[in-house]
């Protein structure tokens, strides 16, 4: 295993004192009214802070950060914030799948069991988006749209809805570049477990690898093409451990081993 724990902590080190000032005062107080700012940006962005903190082993603000992710998620929901504006009613349902999914994490961080129905749920959004967005255009047109729908494909995994998953893997759309990598990754497992072959094991062990690396980012003919880095990181350790280490998918997923492995 690829060790970046010095990375870690020399980018914890560069930020940490606005990791502190963000912790101490919520950015959205006096400002929850302003349509543009919502609705998923805020949670997302949450659960993004509290994983940076925990990897850097700061459990006192991560859990700040994955709490707010909570409060927030639960406050959209229950008001319904996707539909504030045009560009919200746009990207519905695939925000709200975003909220579903970072409270559905952030509690699990916080010790409760994860919730794999709600992660069902989102990765039916995440993909209901995505194919909208195909029908529109015909085919997956950017790594983007390919990132949100391999997102989905994450979710039902570990939602340990491996037959949905197979299905929604042998998509002929397109999947490009470190998108098309990972596809081909999951579909492996998903047709073979639990009887994978020692290849595969490696192959998932040195994308894990890959995609921990707090600088992973992947550049071709001078573009990059779109890393949710974080949201990939944890995902990728949570399949890593239903599927590879643990004797049974049904068995938790310890979160403090899981922040270990990513930031070991």
């Amino acid at each position: 295993m690829v060790r970046y724990a010095e990375q870690y902590s020399r980018r914890w080190s560069d930020y940490e004192s606005g990791y502190d000032e963000l912790a101490r005062n919520d950015p959205r107080a006096g400002h929850w009214e302003r349509p543009k700012d919502l609705p998923a940006g805020s949670v997302t962005a949450s659960l993004s802070d509290g994983l940076i903190c925990a990897y850097a082993g700061d459990e006192v603000r991560a859990t700040v950060f994955f709490e707010r992710a909570i409060r927030y998620a639960n406050r959209l929901e229950a008001e319904n914030r996707f539909h504030d504006t045009a560009v919200a009613a746009a990207g519905h349902p695939h925000d709200l799948a975003e909220v579903v999914r970072a409270r559905a994490l952030a509690r699990w961080l916080l010790g409760e069991p994860l919730n794999r129905a709600d992660l069902r749920k989102a990765a039916e959004m995440f993909v209901t988006w995505c194919l909208t967005k195909a029908e529109d255009r015909r085919r997956f047109n950017d790594s983007v749209t390919m990132n949100v729908y391999l997102q989905g494909v994450r979710c039902a995994m570990i939602a340990n809805e491996l037959d949905y998953a197979g299905k929604l893997l042998r998509t002929k759309q397109p999947l490009l570049w470190h998108h098309g990598r990972e596809c081909e990754l999951w579909r492996q497992l998903a047709e073979t477990y639990p009887a994978m072959k020692d290849r595969l094991r490696r192959d998932v062990e040195s994308f894990f690898d890959q995609v921990r690396n707090p600088d992973y980012r992947e550049v071709l003919d001078g573009l990059p093409t779109f890393v949710n880095r974080e949201a990939l990181a944890l995902d990728t350790g949570i399949i890593r451990q239903t599927y590879l280490v643990n004797a049974s998918p049904l068995d938790p997923v310890d979160p403090r081993a899981l922040i270990e492995a990513v930031a070991c």
